[in-house]
């Protein structure tokens, strides 16, 4: 059995990879922008904005609303260490 914290870091790779089909992990690697030089607060900040439409996208906003603000602070923190 998992423990919560596996559970959680599973959760996180999991989403992490749906990030990954567009944006790149390192600049020039595809044309949305990178993940790799931002932080996980940064990152965490941007997903939350998006889901709540203090910033713009065409398909963010979207996608953000999908996850809870729980899921994104996770999945930001598991980016940030990359």
């Amino acid at each position: 059995m998992l423990t919560s914290a596996a559970r959680a870091d599973f959760a996180a790779e999991a989403i992490a990879a749906n990030c990954t089909i567009c944006h790149a992990r390192k600049d020039g690697d595809v044309g949305m922008p990178a993940l790799a030089d931002l932080s996980a607060e940064k990152l965490r900040q941007s997903l939350l904005d998006f889901k709540y439409d203090r910033k713009t996208a065409t398909l963010m906003n979207r996608i953000a609303k999908g996850y809870s603000d729980t899921e994104l602070a996770v999945v930001a923190d598991y980016l940030g260490k990359r």
